[in-house]
């Protein structure tokens, strides 16, 4: 009876912090130096956030409200994707001369 009470709590804290490490990897592939590597942020960043929400998303229906907790990594997580948004991949990666 312990057992089955204390597995969906070891799973549940594997999934966080397999969200956390997947959240991290996400903000911290581009960002390494300067200027922004975008195609770290397009090959790198943004099938790590997508990875990210689909963990959340399963991880809300199996848990329930403690997924709630995942939430805590959404900024890094979405950081570069956001960015992308609001920016808009610049010129220079379309001609290759980002410097």
């Amino acid at each position: 009876m312990l057992a089955q009470s204390i597995m969906p709590t070891h799973w549940f804290r594997v999934v966080l912090v397999s969200s956390f490490v997947l959240a991290c990897f996400s903000w911290a592939a581009p960002g390494r130096g300067m200027p922004i590597n975008i195609h770290a942020v397009l090959w790198w960043s943004i099938p790590l956030a997508s990875l990210w929400v689909l963990t959340v998303g399963v991880s809300a229906y199996r848990f329930g409200r403690k997924s709630l907790w995942m939430l805590v990594a959404t900024p890094p997580a979405l950081y570069w994707p956001v960015w992308l948004v609001l920016n808009g991949i610049p010129a220079c990666y379309w001609h290759g001369n980002c410097v």
